[in-house]
């Protein structure tokens, strides 16, 4: 009677409606769930399973009491109507925070939202201290500095864009030439020559004319910007005529060269594959045919894309249109965006100037009145003791203004500037930064911080050095090139060459190589920790030097 009477109230309880299971939204949750076999096919969790165990109670045996049939029917009636209580509840799944490194949420815009109104109210905190103790908004007036040097930097800015179109005639004269003036003899000695005058000439210029240092940055900084470009311009286009020169030779085979056609690495060829790519191609263009060569040779002489051929591309709109676009590696043709979106080039326009007046509001405000409160507190100092001791207090008052100077910098150059002239010329690749925020080394921040300069000498340092000395040594040429441009422009902005700034970039090396050690390596938020506390000491610990001592 009693397993009769089970198996009748079994068959009552089938016919229960019954809600309908929530599916996790999470997929790490359905995976688990999966690998536990508590899923159906469909995602739903599996309610009915084998007789060992129902999923949330232990099935009843068949000649169980009246009592305990009673008490597990009450127990399924209750679970079915759960959705349809007076009093609402609450689901409980098996899910991790969005700050949990397991996360797959990724959307973080909110943040960088409150990173704007957090220095809106920086800004408004400063201005109202200032009127309440100097009667003015700001201590200083920034539209001066702004507005410091205004006709003089643009002419000269000017001037010194115009001075780089002596490379299009010089590489037409460099290909056209037969004799010792091509490019592979004494075209590319006559063009470097003419780089390192040029170089020379524009960075003394500010110094010349006393420029504040506001223009003075932005000159400085423009003047190393169009250097680079003008460079890759002309080697690049170099190596193409050198290319034309030998395709052209080919149709005399007799007396041609056979020697394998030499590509720049492509922005996906990281620099340890480039030594590998070599030594493979020299290999395997030993085995070529003739025609071969020749299929390589045109091939390099193409765009990637197909529509410009050299030398269709030595023409003044074509330098132009390169000199506009937010890159600093010259190539004959790039991606583009179908039109211009003038509401976003405003945008980044206003934000522009935005960034500029912040930087200019918080070096004002909160780094220069530092720095000379601890200029004249040194003054007359000759205890060691206390003079690192004043030092120190610098440095920790530093800290947190030169972290808004640099997240700023950031934003204003690689958003907003570069943003901005990608809408100008419909210039498609934007991607001008990746994830640098989550660096574990000082390696890894160079190429994730800056790609368009991680791209330039990688192209025309690392990869152009790369045939002719060890990986090693190119890696440090390619560092010591960075770390003089460093210097230069803390050079061009302090007014003084110590050094210091040459010091901590070439002092990365050995730091990169202890992260790679097996002790560091691997330890993700340890070394990430690491990272952001040197960057942000290291910047502030620079200006105490260069400005101090």
């Amino acid at each position: 009677m009693a397993s009769t009477a089970a198996s009748h109230d079994q068959d009552n309880h089938d016919h229960i409606l019954r809600p309908r299971a929530v599916k996790p939204g999470n997929p790490m949750v359905l995976r688990a769930m999966s690998e536990e076999q508590t899923l159906k096919p469909n995602g739903f969790p599996n309610t009915h399973q084998s007789g060992l165990s129902s999923g949330r109670s232990t099935p009843l045996p068949a000649d169980a009491p009246p009592s305990l049939q009673s008490i597990s029917s009450a127990r399924k009636q209750i679970r079915a109507q759960q959705k349809h209580r007076m009093f609402p509840t609450v689901d409980y799944f098996a899910r991790v925070s969005h700050f949990d490194p397991k996360s797959e949420y990724r959307d973080f815009q909110g943040f960088f939202v409150l990173f704007w109104i957090g220095l809106a109210i920086m800004v408004m905190t400063t201005m109202l201290r200032n009127i309440k103790d100097t009667g003015l908004p700001l201590r200083v007036r920034p539209w001066q500095l702004l507005t410091a040097n205004t006709w003089q930097l643009a002419l000269s800015d000017g001037v010194m864009v115009l001075s780089t179109g002596l490379s299009i005639p010089l590489q037409k004269f460099f290909r056209q030439s037969n004799g010792i003036f091509r490019w592979s003899k004494l075209g590319m000695p006559i063009h470097s020559i003419y780089q390192v005058a040029w170089l020379v000439l524009w960075v003394n210029w500010p110094f010349m004319l006393n420029w504040k240092w506001t223009a003075q940055v932005f000159f400085t900084l423009h003047a190393l910007v169009i250097l680079m470009k003008m460079h890759s311009y002309a080697f690049y286009n170099g190596h193409l005529s050198t290319t034309e020169r030998r395709l052209s030779a080919l149709d005399n085979p007799e007396t041609a060269s056979t020697a394998a056609a030499v590509r720049y690495p492509s922005s996906s060829t990281n620099l340890n594959e480039i030594n590998q790519t070599l030594e493979e191609k020299k290999d395997a263009d030993a085995k070529e045919a003739l025609t071969q060569l020749r299929e390589d040779l045109a091939f390099e002489l193409t765009s990637p894309l197909g529509q410009v051929t050299y030398p269709q591309n030595l023409t003044v709109w074509n330098y132009v249109d390169y000199i506009l676009c937010p890159t600093l590696c010259y190539e004959l043709e790039y991606p583009r965006t179908e039109k211009t979106q003038w509401a976003e080039l405003f945008y980044k326009t206003l934000a522009v100037f935005g960034c500029i007046f912040l930087l200019t509001v918080t070096s004002e405000e909160f780094i220069v009145p530092v720095l000379n409160e601890s200029a004249l507190r040194l003054d007359g100092m000759t205890k060691w003791t206390d003079m690192g001791l004043v030092l120190a207090e610098t440095i920790s008052m530093l800290l947190f203004p030169f972290m808004v100077i640099f997240l700023l910098v950031f934003l204003v150059i690689f958003e907003y500037v570069l943003g901005a002239f990608a809408e100008i010329t419909c210039f498609a690749d934007r991607h001008f930064y990746s994830d640098w925020w989550n660096s574990c080394d000082w390696l890894e921040f160079s190429r994730e911080w800056n790609i368009p300069v991680h791209h330039f000498l990688r192209r025309h340092v690392y990869g152009a050095s790369r045939p002719y000395i060890s990986k090693n040594m190119s890696t440090t040429l390619t560092f010591l090139i960075s770390a003089l441009l460093h210097e230069l422009v803390m050079g061009c902005i302090t007014k003084k060459l110590r050094g210091y700034g040459f010091f901590a970039m070439m002092l990365q090396m050995p730091i990169v190589a202890i992260q790679r050690t097996s002790l560091v390596k691997g330890r993700t938020l340890f070394n990430n920790v690491c990272f952001w506390i040197s960057m942000i000491l290291g910047l502030s610990i620079m200006c105490a030097l260069y400005v101090l001592v």
